[in-house]
C-alpha cells in the first residue's frame, strides 16, 4: 500500500504540473504536437492557391520596390487575364501615391482581396481614414461581451481608401506566433469596436466563393467553430486557426510577377486559382518562424491559411484538451502504479512500455484521423516519473519481505509437514467416498487396495483385501475372459482398457460394471493395474428400454402398414357376410356358417384396433391448437414446477395462429424444458416462454435446413441458467445422454421432447453458451383451419331412397363392388372408379349432377384429398364422404383430423355406409363436406 501511495503521490504532482503549465512545460508541450504534426499526413492540398512573388528576377526587370500603383495595376489585370479567379495582394499600400486611380480601376468590380493590419492597445495612436466592411457575420455564444473569443484591435491601418474601397474585400495581415515565437496559429477573425473583421486569407475565401453569410460559434472559454455554408472551420483560443502545413518553403506553385508582365506564362498556371500576390525577393520578405522552417514568407502562411480553408482539414486543440490530458495522464499513471506494485515482473514493466506507445499512437491516430491534436506528453511524463520510484520502492520491500522470509524458513518446515499429513488424510476421504470404486491389484490379479466402495459392493468390510481376486466376483461367463485379458496385460499385450461385464454380489443379485483400466509401472516394468469400476446398472436398464421403445415403435410403423390393407380385406368379407345374412334370412345351414365368418371378421377387426393401440399408435391425438391456451391453461401448474426462487414471463402473441399438435404432448414439451430450466438454475433466475407467428421465406430455410417454406408458429423458452458448451449442445437430443448427477436425470427428456416435434412436423433448435443461459426455439407448422360443427350422427337415421347420384373411388376391387351393391341396393344411381384419374375423367364425361363423392384417402398416382379438390372446383354442390383402413398419417400431413371432415373408418358394414350416405346427401350445404 506504501508503494502505491507514494507511486500515486508522483502522478498527482505530475499531474499538478501540467494543469498550471509553467513556460517550460508549454514549450516542450509545444515541441511535442510539433512532432505529432510532422509524422501526420500534411494532406492533400485544394490545388486552387497559386503564389505570385516579386522576386529579384522582377526587381530587376521592373524597378525597385515599391512599384508605381499603375504597375501594380498591370499586374492584377494580366492575373486576372490568365484566368485567375481571385487575385490577394498580400502587402500594404496605406500611403497615397501617384496613379492611385489607375490602381483602383484595375481592383473595381474584380474579386480582388487588398491587406491591411490592426492597431492594438499600446500602439502610438494616428488617424485612421478606413472605412473597411465588417464581416458578415452571426456570433453565437453564451454571452454578449464575447470576452474570450476574440483578438480586440484599437484601430486599424489599411490601404488608402480609394484603394479600399474598389477592392472586393479587405483582410487584415496580422499574425499569432506562440510563446517559443513560432507561427503555428492565424486569427480569423479580429474585432474592432462592435465590429468584426476577417483576416486576409478569410477574405480570400469568401471573395473567392461568394460566401453571403459566416456564423462563428464562441463558449465562455473561446471561438470554437466557424461555419462558412456547409462547411465547418474548428478553432481554437481567440477565432485562432491552427496551420496544417503543406510542407516546407515553397510547397505552392510559384510564379513570377516578372513571367506575368512579359506574358511568358503556361496558359493553365493560374486558371480557376486564388493567387497571392506576396515578395519573396531577399530584404522585401517577412519571413517568419514556423515548427517546419525558420525562414518561412508571410505570403506563403497566407496561402497555407487559405489552402486550410479550402480544404476544410486544419489542425485543432480545443481548449478542453489540456484537462482531458492531465486526466488521461492520471489515469494511466495510476493504473500504471497499480501494475508495477502488484504485478512485479518483466511484464508490468513491458504493459507499461505499451501505454506509452499506445498513447503516442492513439494521438497520432487521432490527429490523423480527425485533425484533432491531444498531446501524449503528461502521459508521458506521469509514467516516466512513477515508474523508477515504484521500481525502487518494490525492490526495497521485496529485500525486507525476504529477510522476513528467510527468518520464518524454519517454522515452516514443521507447517509443511503437517499440511502434507492434511493433504494425504484428504486423498484418502476423496478415494474413499466417492461414487466409483477404486482398486489395485498385482501382476496376479490379487488385490492390492480398494476404495469403501468396491468393499461394500462385495461385502468386504472389515475382512483383508490381500489374496482376493477381484475376479472372483465376475459373473462365471464372464471370468476366463477377465482373466486373459489380465494376463495379457501383464505381459505387454494388446489388452483393452474400457470395457464392461457383469458381476454378482453376495446376495446373489447382478450388477453391470464398467471398468476404466491403466498400468502401473515400477522401474520400467509392469507391476500390477490400478481401475476405476462404475456401477451402470441403472444404464443398462435404461438402454434395454430403449431398445424396446425400438422395437415398439417398428411395431408401430408395421402395423399402420398392415392396418390399412386389412381394414379393406375386412370391410370386403364383413359387408358382404351382412349382404348375405340379409338375403338368406331361413334357419339353414348356410346361414350359420356365414354368422361364423362375420363374428370371426369382427374378432379380426378388433385384433387390428388392439395391434395399434399396443403399438401406441392411436395415444396421440392431433387437433387443431391454440398454443397460447395452452400455455395459459397450465400456467399456474408451472409456477408450482419451478418454485418460488424463479420468475416466470410469458410474451405471448394475442394473434397466434393454430397448430396441428396433441394438447398432452405440448403439456409435456412445455413439463420437461421447465424441469431442465429450473435444474440449471439452483439459486434462482427467471424464465420467459415465448409465442409468436414467423413466415418461413428462403433466407429463414437458410438458417434452418429442418425447416420448408411457409407459415410456422414460434415457441421460445429462454432461462438464465448456467448455459451449455458446444459439446453439450452437439449431444443434447440423444437418447440417454444427460449431464445432471447419477441418478437425477435419466437423459430421456429432451430426446422425448425432439421426437414430439419431429412428429408434428416441426424443428427445435438450441442457443446456449456458458453461464450465459439457453434458449430452446420451437417452430411448429402452423395451419389456416376453422373447426367446423360436428354432425349428429343418429341410428334412427332413415335409409335414403331415391335417384341420387354417388361416385364410388376405391382402388381394391372386391371393396368397391361391396360398396356399389350396398348403394345400388339403397335406390342410389353408382357410378365407380379405380383412381383418381379414372375418377376424374368419368366426371368429365357425366353430364349430370354427383351429388355425393365416396372415396378412399389412400389411392395410387392421386390421394383421395386431391381428388376431391380437383372434383369440387368443377362440381361445388357436390359433398365428399373419405373412407380409409388407416389414414391418421395421411390427415396429419394435412394439418387435418377425422373430426374436421365426413369420415368412416373401415372396416364398416352395409347400414353404417347406407347411414352415412343417407346423412351427408340430406345435411344442408353448410354441414361437412
Amino acid at each position: 500500500m506504501r508503494v502505491i501511495l507514494a507511486g500515486a503521490a508522483i502522478v498527482l504532482l505530475v499531474a499538478g504540473i501540467f494543469l498550471v503549465r509553467p513556460d517550460p512545460v508549454a514549450r516542450a508541450d509545444d515541441k511535442v504536437c510539433d512532432l505529432l504534426a510532422g509524422w501526420v499526413s500534411r494532406g492533400k492540398p485544394s490545388g486552387q492557391v497559386a503564389i505570385v512573388e516579386i522576386d529579384e528576377q522582377s526587381l530587376a526587370g521592373f524597378g525597385r520596390w515599391p512599384w508605381p500603383r499603375d504597375l501594380l495595376g498591370r499586374v492584377v489585370r494580366r492575373i486576372l487575364d490568365w484566368g485567375a479567379a481571385t487575385v490577394v495582394l498580400d502587402m500594404m499600400l496605406h500611403e497615397a501615391a501617384a496613379n492611385d486611380e489607375v490602381l483602383a480601376g484595375a481592383l473595381s468590380g474584380k474579386p480582388v482581396v487588398l491587406g491591411y493590419a490592426f492597431r492594438f492597445d499600446g500602439a502610438t495612436p494616428s488617424p485612421s481614414t478606413c472605412a473597411l466592411q465588417p464581416l458578415p457575420l452571426v456570433v453565437v455564444g453564451p454571452n454578449a461581451s464575447w470576452g474570450a473569443g476574440f483578438f480586440h484591435a484599437t484601430g486599424a491601418l489599411c490601404s488608402v481608401p480609394e484603394l479600399s474601397n474598389a477592392a472586393a474585400g479587405n483582410g487584415f495581415l496580422n499574425a499569432a506566433p506562440d510563446n517559443d515565437g513560432k507561427l503555428r496559429h492565424v486569427p480569423l477573425v479580429m474585432e474592432s469596436g462592435d465590429r468584426q473583421y476577417p483576416s486576409l486569407a478569410l477574405a480570400a475565401v469568401n471573395v473567392y466563393r461568394r460566401q453571403s453569410a459566416m456564423q462563428l460559434i464562441v463558449n465562455a472559454r473561446e471561438a470554437s467553430l466557424l461555419r462558412m455554408g456547409a462547411q465547418s472551420i474548428r478553432l481554437e483560443g481567440r477565432s485562432c486557426m491552427r496551420l496544417r502545413f503543406r510542407g516546407a518553403r515553397r510547397t505552392f506553385p510559384y510564379v513570377s510577377a516578372a513571367s506575368i508582365l512579359k506574358d511568358r506564362l503556361p496558359m493553365d498556371t493560374l486558371r480557376g486559382k486564388i493567387a497571392i500576390v506576396g515578395a519573396s525577393a531577399l530584404g522585401l520578405s517577412n519571413p517568419v518562424v514556423t515548427p517546419l522552417d525558420p525562414l518561412f514568407p508571410e505570403v506563403e502562411v497566407q496561402a497555407t491559411a487559405i489552402d486550410n480553408l479550402l480544404e476544410g482539414d486544419a489542425f485543432n486543440r480545443p481548449a478542453d484538451f489540456y484537462l482531458w490530458e492531465v486526466v488521461l495522464a492520471l489515469l494511466a499513471g495510476l493504473a500504471a502504479t497499480l501494475l508495477l506494485a502488484l504485478v512485479r515482473s518483466w511484464w508490468s514493466a513491458i504493459i507499461v512500455l505499451g501505454i506509452a506507445v499506445g498513447t503516442w499512437a492513439g494521438c497520432t491516430l487521432l490527429l490523423s484521423g480527425s485533425g484533432l491534436l491531444l498531446s501524449p506528453l503528461p502521459v508521458t511524463a506521469a509514467l516516466a516519473c512513477s515508474f523508477p520510484v515504484v521500481i525502487l520502492l518494490n525492490y526495497v520491500q521485496e529485500k525486507r519481505r525476504a529477510e522476513r522470509t528467510q527468518r520464518q524458513l524454519e517454522s515452516a518446515e514443521e507447517k509443511t509437514r503437517e499440511v502434507l499429513r492434511e493433504s494425504e488424510s484428504r486423498y484418502q476421504r476423496l478415494v474413499e467416498n466417492i461414487n466409483d470404486a477404486i482398486i489395485m491389484d498385482d501382476t496376479e490379479g490379487r488385490l492390492v487396495f480398494a476404495n469403501r466402495r468396491l468393499r461394500e459392493w462385495f461385502g468386504l468390510e472389515g475382512k483383508n483385501l490381500r489374496g482376493v481376486l477381484l475376479e472372483d466376483f465376475a459373473a462365471p461367463e464372464w471370468r476366463d475372459t477377465l482373466r486373459a485379458q489380465h494376463e495379457s496385460r501383464m505381459k505387454g499385450g494388446n489388452a483393452p482398457d474400457h470395457f464392461e461385464y457383469e458381476a454378482i454380489r453376495p446376495d446373489g443379485s447382478r450388477i453391470w460394471i464398467e471398468a476404466l483400466v491403466t498400468n502401473v509401472e515400477q522401474n520400467g516394468r509392469i507391476a500390477g493395474t490400478q481401475a476405476a469400476l462404475r456401477d451402470i446398472t441403472e444404464r443398462k436398464r435404461m438402454e434395454a428400454q430403449y431398445l424396446q421403445a425400438q422395437k415398439m415403435e417398428s411395431i408401430g410403423r408395421l402395423a399402420g402398414g398392415v392396418a390399412h390393407d386389412f381394414n379393406n380385406l375386412l370391410t370386403v368379407i364383413n359387408g358382404f357376410c351382412d349382404l348375405l345374412l340379409n338375403r338368406r334370412r331361413d334357419a339353414s345351414a348356410y346361414r350359420a356358417g356365414l354368422k361364423e365368418i362375420r363374428a370371426a371378421g369382427e374378432r379380426a377387426a378388433e385384433l387390428t384396433r388392439n395391434l395399434l393401440a399396443f403399438s401406441r399408435k392411436q395415444l396421440a391425438q392431433p387437433r387443431p391448437l391454440d398454443l397460447n391456451a395452452v400455455i395459459s391453461e397450465a400456467e399456474k401448474m408451472f409456477g408450482l414446477l419451478v418454485g418460488e426462487d424463479v420468475d416466470l414471463i410469458t410474451r405471448l402473441s394475442p394473434a397466434l395462429g393454430q397448430v396441428m399438435a396433441d394438447s398432452t404432448q405440448l403439456h409435456q414439451i412445455l413439463m420437461n424444458l421447465l424441469v431442465n430450466a429450473r435444474d440449471a438454475m439452483p439459486r434462482g433466475g427467471r424464465v420467459v416462454i415465448e409465442t409468436k407467428n414467423i413466415e418461413a421465406d428462403e433466407d429463414f430455410v437458410r438458417r434452418h435446413p429442418a425447416c420448408k417454406p411457409g407459415p410456422y408458429v414460434y415457441l421460445g423458452v429462454t432461462d438464465t441458467g448456467t448455459g451449455m458448451s458446444d459439446e453439450v449442445k452437439r449431444h443434447l437430443f440423444e437418447p440417454f445422454f444427460t449431464t445432471k448427477e447419477q441418478g437425477k436425470g435419466t437423459g430421456l427428456g429432451l430426446a422425448t421432447i425432439y421426437g414430439i416435434v419431429q412428429q408434428s412436423g416441426g424443428t427445435i433448435e438450441v442457443a446456449s453458451k456458458p453461464d450465459e443461459g439457453s434458449t430452446f426455439h420451437i417452430y411448429l407448422p402452423r395451419v389456416e383451419t376453422a373447426r367446423p360443427a360436428q354432425p349428429i350422427l343418429t341410428d334412427a337415421l332413415p335409409a335414403m331412397q331415391g335417384s341420387k347420384t354417388v361416385l364410388v373411388v376405391e382402388d381394391q376391387d372386391a371393396v368397391r363392388k361391396f360398396m356399389r351393391d350396398v348403394l345400388e341396393n339403397a335406390g342410389y344411381a353408382v357410378l365407380q372408379a379405380a383412381n383418381g384419374r379414372e375418377a376424374l375423367a368419368l366426371a368429365e364425361r357425366f353430364p349430370k349432377t354427383i351429388h355425393l363423392l365416396v372415396t378412399d384417402i389412400v389411392l395410387p398416382l392421386m390421394n383421395g384429398f386431391e381428388l376431391a379438390d380437383t372434383l369440387k372446383t368443377a362440381r361445388p354442390e357436390m359433398k365428399v364422404l373419405f373412407t380409409s383402413g388407416y389414414a391418421e398419417e395421411t390427415m396429419g400431413s394435412r394439418g387435418i383430423v377425422a373430426d374436421d371432415l365426413a369420415y368412416l373408418p373401415k372396416p364398416f358394414s352395409p347400414e353404417q355406409l347406407r347411414s352415412e350416405v343417407a346423412f351427408y346427401l340430406r345435411a344442408p350445404a353448410s354441414s361437412k363436406s
